[in-house]
């Protein structure tokens, strides 16, 4: 009987461990996902702060050039009121 103890005893034991051993490799996993779960977030919010950036570049530079082409309109149309005023001026002469 005392070994029939002993043995059930080290079986709980050994299941206990084995058990333990599961939990562990479980919790080893659970914690490898998580981290290259973060990882791959990490990932994702660099690649749309990076579009972002592009985005609010392309704006910058379409504004540039809009104000560009405005400036250009408005001294060629002041060009052409000066140039119209010399004629009247050298026709009244």
């Amino acid at each position: 009987m005392k070994k029939l103890m002993t043995l059930a005893t080290a079986l709980l034991l050994s299941a206990a461990a084995v058990s333990a051993q599961d939990t562990k490799q479980n919790a080893k996993e659970t914690a490898h996902q998580a981290k290259e779960t973060t990882k791959a977030a990490g990932r994702k919010v660099g690649r749309e702060a990076d579009k972002a950036g592009d985005k609010i570049s392309s704006a910058a530079k379409n504004t540039k050039e809009d104000v560009k082409d405005g400036t250009n309109k408005a001294l060629n149309k002041a060009d052409r009121k000066m140039k119209k005023a010399e004629r009247k001026l050298d026709n009244s002469k």
